[in-house]
């Protein structure tokens, strides 16, 4: 195993991994500079001995321990993208190592448990990233899988509890959604001056009210204090207080906040800031009088907001369906509360987006679509092949429009007729042909046709459809192909041996088309949330919680 220019070799040592080389590998660190080679190489070992990689997987690890390792600026730590699989992993060896760039993209991976506390779409997610981002005018959010903590072994929290550097002790104490609010204050007192403490403080649902009302003053239109208008448990009262901030990003994210209050918002529909004002437009609770105003907007962007709006009333949308810029009546027309009639007479606006919306809304009538079927536009065409309006008509001329994006629409469309889509199944493109293996309303010759096709993408399009013949699904679950496989394991009809058998597959995308199907038996679940591969874990615990929702708003609904 190589670090940097020092070659280190790992054995399994009775029931442990050693560095074989451990004299060898201090001679060339002290010879060729390489420091922490002989640290890198015993944080592997450590992992390997708690079972979170294997063998074959530590050249992988290793190379992204690296790229973590190289990275010089705190705001580079969100551009390595590290497979899902691998955080457990690497996570490991960060808290093994005394590395300053590990230890800042642990503590960036740990904060991601408060990402779901926040109000989405406005900052990035909290962590070391977010702190250092060049611009602090940059909204937008990062997705990070945290199945990985769940699952770290008790050696993992040990060693972070005792990690020499304070300041990750501090972002996992306060990364914790479940810290005691009393530990949460003290984080703040005692770190006032580290600003990566304070950002995830300022996250926590658990955070005391006058602990997020310091932070708002004390770090202003700072990162944490922006964090604290995205706290979803901020009350209504502190979001009031916000909303009056002199920084005008502070009262844009309050603005954005379910919670804030209607005063706040009539307040900030007068803001002198646009973005302010298009957030105002977009909330839900927003009183009509004042969606009026800011329907007459000199800015775009808010009135287009402001006919988005679904408590936007008939007689504003109708205002707004007659605006000059083609943004705004669009985003009318996507209104449920438009009347259809009002929607479909804008089926020969001069704009391609706003015939597009209309073609996109349910409850056009069929005469309308088949005008629209004819449109010179492609985009405009295709999205009259996915309307469940459209007729029959309509869909058997667009199955032969010289675009092939609007025939895949076509068979793609549970309302095209079975005669169509026969003869789609002969087109030349491979993509349209697994559109109609895919389609429910494909005639069953149709499928077992098309489940004997060259292309594995087309079979496992059959394999997805519940109605392929029973038969013909246990062939498709033994193809050479593993997304056959995969596609037949998640097929709703496929029966509880089926599963058992694919449940054990050697590919890991077949084992998780079963824990994605919902006629897994629970213990099969159970089994597979000790799989060997993280992404197969990972969705059986999906799974898992899932069931357990829909069990907890269903009490009726018992666990198979």
């Amino acid at each position: 195993m190589s670090v940097g220019a020092v070659r280190g070799v790992l054995v399994l040592h009775g029931d442990r991994w050693v560095v074989a080389n451990d004299s060898e590998v201090r001679l060339l660190e002290a010879l060729r500079g390489e420091r922490g080679a002989l640290d890198r190489l015993r944080a592997l070992a450590a992992v390997l001995d708690a079972g979170l990689v294997g063998a074959g997987g530590l050249r992988r690890l290793n190379t992204q321990v690296s790229q973590v390792a190289a990275l010089e600026k705190p705001e580079d730590v969100c551009r390595v993208r590290v497979p899902n699989y691998l955080l457990g992993p690497l996570a490991y060896v960060c808290v093994c190592s005394d590395d300053d760039g590990l230890s800042r993209w642990l503590g960036w991976a740990l904060s991601a448990r408060l990402d779901a506390n926040l109000v989405r779409g406005l900052l990035p997610g909290p962590g070391w990233e977010s702190l250092h981002m060049p611009l602090r005018r940059r909204w937008g959010t990062y997705d990070r899988d945290t199945h990985w903590i769940s699952e770290m072994p008790e050696s993992f929290w040990d060693r972070l509890h005792a990690h020499r550097d304070e300041r990750l002790r501090a972002v996992a104490a306060g990364s914790d959604p479940t810290a005691r609010r009393r530990v949460l204050a003290d984080l703040a007192d005692k770190h006032r001056t580290v600003p990566e403490v304070l950002d995830v403080v300022a996250c926590n649902p658990q955070t005391p009210t006058r602990v997020l009302r310091w932070l708002a003053r004390y770090a202003g239109a700072t990162r944490a204090g922006l964090r604290v208008a995205q706290n979803r448990s901020a009350t209504a009262g502190l979001l009031g207080e916000l909303a009056r901030s002199p920084d005008w990003e502070m009262r844009y994210v309050a603005a954005w906040h379910p919670k804030v209050p209607v005063s706040a918002l009539r307040r900030l529909a007068g803001d002198e800031s646009m973005q302010v004002r298009a957030a105002v437009a977009r909330a839900v609770a927003v009183p009509v009088p004042v969606l009026e105003v800011l329907a007459t907007d000199a800015d775009v962007w808010v009135r287009r907001n402001a006919a988005w709006n679904p408590s936007c009333p008939q007689g504003v949308l109708e205002v707004l369906l007659g605006d000059r810029l083609g943004a705004v009546r669009a985003a009318a027309v996507d209104n449920e509360n438009t009347p259809l009639e009002l929607v479909e007479a804008r089926a020969s606006d001069r704009v391609i987006g706003v015939r597009w919306q209309v073609a996109s809304c349910r409850g056009v009538r069929p005469e309308v679509l088949a005008v629209l079927a004819e449109d010179p536009k492609d985009t405009v065409r295709q999205a009259v092949t996915h309307n469940a309006q459209t007729p029959p008509a309509a869909l058997g001329l667009l199955a032969q429009d010289r675009c092939s994006r609007v025939r895949n629409g076509v068979a793609l469309n549970p309302s095209t007729p079975s005669d169509t889509l026969r003869a789609l199944a002969g087109d030349e493109r491979w993509g349209i042909r697994t559109s109609v293996a895919a389609n429910q309303s494909a005639p069953v010759e149709v499928l077992v046709v098309l489940a004997g096709d060259a292309q594995p993408t087309v079979r496992s399009g059959a394999a997805a459809n519940a109605a392929i013949p029973a038969g013909w699904l246990q062939r498709l679950a033994t193809d050479e192909d593993w997304r056959v496989r995969s596609e037949a394991a998640s097929n709703p009809k496929a029966p509880q041996d089926l599963l058992e058998v694919l449940a054990a597959d050697s590919h890991v995308c077949v084992r998780r088309g079963v824990c994605k199907n919902d006629k897994t038996p629970q213990r099969l679940l159970d089994t597979l949330r000790s799989d060997s591969d993280y992404w197969v874990r990972s969705a059986a615990a999906d799974a898992c919680e899932h069931r357990r929702s829909h069990a907890a708003h269903d009490p009726s609904r018992k666990q198979r």
